[in-house]
């Protein structure tokens, strides 16, 4: 706002919102973060509220930033003036980094952040800030968000949900009182309104604050009194207030009254954004005394000082005061700075961020250099600055069906930059040249993101038949490639492998960023041909030496180690692999996470694998990827019930369940299944988990479930027809289940059913039966690197050798069993274990029962904590490593320490130390 719009001099009513922000700071204060949207029309006050909120309340550090219309395609422009610092990442390392100093700045007072105007923030800012605020546990800081309606499409979908949840608080702003503007005219008029004339202006205005100032400044004040035709005595019609000039007119006003050298300067500052340094902004006006025509522009009201690391930095007041300025400046001087700021630019995508700016009507030879450098940082991951280069450059081209094609290129680069909005935005106005088999690639790219699988494999069909063969190799590799998904997601894996070759055709690596070879290594592993997929990722060196242009052969090796039993070899792939994958397209990076979780889960590194689960579902739901959130939700809801956090369980698997998708694509609708399953069973509701299995068994033919290790629901319902006590039904499961496993040599599968069989046999009454089985499950699973297995297998044992009198060996199996569910904090199994060794009449007695281990007393992310810490990491390297604040380590290491009865890490080392060794740590 110009000056003295948004001081605390000027601020009038609001009491209750204030009221309530202050009572939000206590709050804040006491460690329980809160996050505020203020939302109105443009002029209400929003600006004006929050500033005099922080001026008068909040003593500690304040971190504030601004969207800005023009600005909106500029990536972290937002988070760059929270920062205080340029940002190039991706949306998970820049919520990381804005994590690290709200950690370290609130130790003292709570930390106030401000996004004034979000509705114009740039998208990978909002989309950083919404994956920070999720983060935050117990952390002194207050966040505000000031906006005109949270309906705005412009909203990121992940932040509009996180503002509209019961733990965030809305306060809608509507016009001041009519006495308020009784108080607000004695400050511009020689003598307030009367009564009757403020309420006159406030039914003309709604009490808006802006307009209501414009027509103190504009309207003579003789007109303001003149409040009704009875009190003039003339017996006519007044005549209506007239409206407001444009807000421009009081910005405008004030730059009159600069100087020359102060007008240009803040001209300039105008072109080159909302904050820039004082120094280029000099360099572009001209100016040879910067510090005269700042200490101008100060007075005036139209810049501010603003934090920078190393030099003065300058910022406009309000987003609307560089608005104003920049308009007035009219074409020709807008385009001279503009070309003049492009030759000054080191960074290549600012520059052409200038040049773009300044062109008028169609450019093709800017147009193809920003679709050349969009296509180099697209080729090295940085869709966040492809998208938005390659989509001038469609506004560039001369050429219908040039601007067409780069239109579609644009579509498919917010996909990959997890930008589903925008990109849908594109594609909905796609010119009406655009080649019919781009249009359709393009939207049926759109479509399979959001999870419309049957509408993607239509528009990828109708692609294929409007394309002419070979005359764009690219363009066949993309919509074999988008196929390709379809496809997987269909269940259909040998399509997928005779998809896989046409697609890796020219343009299609390049475009995807690597996830097609990972797919067609999915699929071999799914088909049970493990000996092709390990030769196609056989020039692969170790892990640690692999580079991002391999990422996907890294991730297809994981994912094949997983399917042959060998857990802890994955576990070395998918580290690297999740490592390389922050710098890759959004869906590479969330299966990345996802199976990197998968992995530590059956290795039996829950710690780690808890919060690499809530990663990738937090990003898959916030970036737009429909057609994957729900499995990733439904994988991670297995440890939750393993662990028998049943609540959180079920609120996964809801989210899961509700998405359109899972009526849509037969894989996701099998890993949801069992999900939902596998919490009945371990609920104790077997004949739930039988009647939700059933229902998968129309799924018998697709090829991805003929892979036992990928989806282990026949496992599940085998055990669950033991549970409920239709043994017939599970013979006959445990049969065709083994010859598939031996065909396949699946030595896990092949645990599970001896295992299973031995439960069977026990319900039998078939005593020996029962125990070969199971000593022979206890002998595979010796072999396995799989400890909840090879602990269930010795739970069922030590319960047949209960029931069969045999209490010294059920014992010692039930003890083995329990330091097993110990380690990995599988609380369902644990309880089962203690009431199993009571009935042994062996009530804990020095064992691993006797005092509950440090996984036992402590919640997950506390005992993620303290494993890290015990390894000797400092509390910012562990909030950096489990993406949380420093606080909220802090917070979690002290609960650790308190319910350990501990006071130091020397201590954590002898108390849980030992069972880090070995664990390993995420990439």
């Amino acid at each position: 706002m110009p000056a003295g719009r948004g001081n605390g001099a000027s601020f009038l009513g609001r009491t209750d919102e204030l009221a309530e922000l202050r009572r939000l700071y206590g709050e804040a204060s006491a460690g329980r973060p809160q996050l505020v949207v203020v939302e109105g029309p443009a002029g209400i006050g929003k600006t004006a509220l929050v500033r005099h909120f922080i001026t008068g309340t909040a003593e500690g550090h304040v971190l504030a930033a601004a969207g800005e219309e023009h600005e909106a395609d500029l990536p972290y422009g937002v988070l760059s003036q929270l920062l205080g610092r340029p940002v190039h990442t991706d949306p998970l390392t820049a919520g990381a980094e804005l994590l690290e100093p709200l950690g370290e700045l609130q130790h003292e007072e709570p930390v106030v952040v401000v996004v004034d105007d979000a509705h114009w923030a740039d998208t990978p800012s909002l989309r950083a800030l919404t994956f920070a605020l999720r983060r935050l546990r117990a952390d002194r800081v207050l966040a505000l968000l000031a906006l005109r309606d949270m309906g705005d499409p412009r909203l990121p979908g992940g932040l509009r949900r996180i503002l509209t949840d019961d733990n965030a608080v809305r306060l809608r702003l509507g016009g001041l009182a009519a006495t308020d503007l009784v108080g607000l005219s004695a400050r511009y008029l020689t003598e307030p309104l009367p009564p009757a004339a403020a309420h006159r202006l406030h039914a003309h205005t709604d009490g808006n604050p802006l307009h209501c100032l414009a027509l103190l400044e504009e309207v003579p004040a003789a007109v303001l009194r003149s409040s009704s035709a009875a009190e003039r005595g003339s017996g006519t019609a007044m005549s209506p207030l007239p409206a407001p000039q444009s807000y421009a007119r009081f910005v405008l006003d004030r730059l009159a009254r600069c100087g020359p050298p102060a007008r240009a300067l803040v001209q300039a500052a105008a072109v080159l954004g909302t904050h820039c340094t004082l120094d280029r902004a000099a360099r572009l006006a001209g100016v040879a005394e910067p510090l005269a025509a700042l200490g101008e522009a100060l007075a005036q009201g139209l810049l501010q000082e603003a934090p920078h690391d190393t030099t003065t930095g300058i910022a406009f007041t309000h987003p609307l005061v560089r608005a104003a300025v920049y308009h007035e400046l009219g074409p020709v001087r807008r385009t001279e700075l503009h070309t003049r700021a492009a030759g000054t630019e080191d960074d290549e995508f600012v520059r052409l961020h200038h040049r773009a700016l300044a062109a008028h009507g169609p450019d093709d030879r800017l147009a193809a250099e920003l679709a050349d450098c969009a296509r180099r940082r697209g080729a090295v991951g940085r869709w966040v600055e492809a998208a938005p280069l390659v989509r001038y450059a469609s506004r560039l081209a001369s050429s219908p069906p040039e601007r067409g094609r780069l239109a579609c290129e644009a579509v498919e680069a917010y996909l990959f930059d997890g930008r589903e909005e925008e990109a849908d935005a594109v594609a909905a106005a796609l010119p009406e040249a655009t080649d019919e088999a781009l249009r359709c690639c393009a939207r049926g790219h759109l479509a399979l993101v959001a999870g419309r699988v049957h509408q993607a494999r239509a528009l990828l069909d109708e692609a294929w038949r409007l394309r002419t063969p070979g005359a764009d190799p690219g363009l066949d590799a993309r919509i074999a490639e988008q196929y390709v998904m379809v496809q997987m997601m269909g269940g259909h894996s040998t399509q997928v492998c005779r998809w896989a070759e046409p697609a890796r055709g020219a343009g299609g690596r390049a475009r995807s960023g690597g996830t097609l070879r990972f797919i067609h290594l999915a699929a071999l592993g799914q088909l049970g041909a493990f000996e092709e997929g390990f030769r196609l990722a056989a020039e692969l060196p170790e892990a640690p030496l692999v580079g991002p242009e391999d990422i996907e052969l890294l991730m297809g090796r994981g994912l094949l180690y997983m399917y042959t039993d060998r857990p802890a070899r994955a576990r070395r792939d998918l580290e690297r692999a999740a490592e390389l994958a922050r710098q890759g397209p959004v869906p590479l990076r969330v299966i990345a996470l996802a199976i990197l979780a998968k992995a530590e889960f059956l290795d039996g590194a829950w710690d780690l694998a808890m919060p690499h689960w809530e990663t990738a579902s937090s990003v898959a739901a916030d970036l737009g990827q429909g057609w994957i959130a729900p499995l990733v939700h439904a994988e991670e809801a297995l440890l939750l019930t393993a662990r028998g956090q049943y609540e959180r369980a079920e609120e996964r698997l809801k989210s899961a369940r509700d998405h359109p998708v899972v009526q849509e694509s037969a894989m996701v609708e099998v890993f949801v299944t069992y999900g939902r399953a596998y919490l009945a069973f371990v609920r104790g509701d077997p004949a739930t988990a039988v009647a939700l299995l059933r229902t998968l068994l129309v799924h018998e033919d697709l090829d991805f479930t003929a892979e036992p290790g990928l989806t282990v629901w026949r496992d599940l319902l085998a055990d669950s027809l033991v549970a409920a006590g239709r043994l017939d039904e599970a013979e006959e499961v445990l049969t065709a289940l083994e010859r598939r496993a031996a065909r396949r040599l699946r030595a896990s599968t092949l645990a599970v059913v001896c295992r299973v069989r031995g439960n069977l046999h026990a319900a039998r009454r078939e005593p020996k039966l029962a125990r070969d089985a199971f000593a022979e499950a206890l002998d595979r699973g010796a072999r396995l690197g799989l400890p909840l297995e090879r602990a269930r297998a010795e739970l069922d044992f030590g319960v047949f050798l209960r029931r069969a009198g045999r209490r010294t060996p059920a014992l010692e199996q039930l003890r083995a069993a329990r330091a097993g569910f110990a380690e990995l904090g599988a609380v369902p199994f644990l309880r089962h274990c203690d009431r199993e060794l009571a009935a042994c009449g062996a009530a804990p007695d020095g064992g691993p029962a006797a005092l509950p281990g440090a996984r036992e007393r402590l919640t997950p992310q506390e005992y993620a904590v303290a494993q890290l810490a015990a390894t000797g990491l400092t509390n910012r390297r562990i909030a950096r490593e489990l993406v949380l604040s420093a606080k909220t380590v802090e917070y979690h290491l002290s609960h650790a320490y308190a319910k350990l009865g501990i006071r130091s890490r020397v201590e954590l080392v002898a108390r849980i130390g030992a069972a880090t060794e070995g664990s390993g740590t995420a990439g």
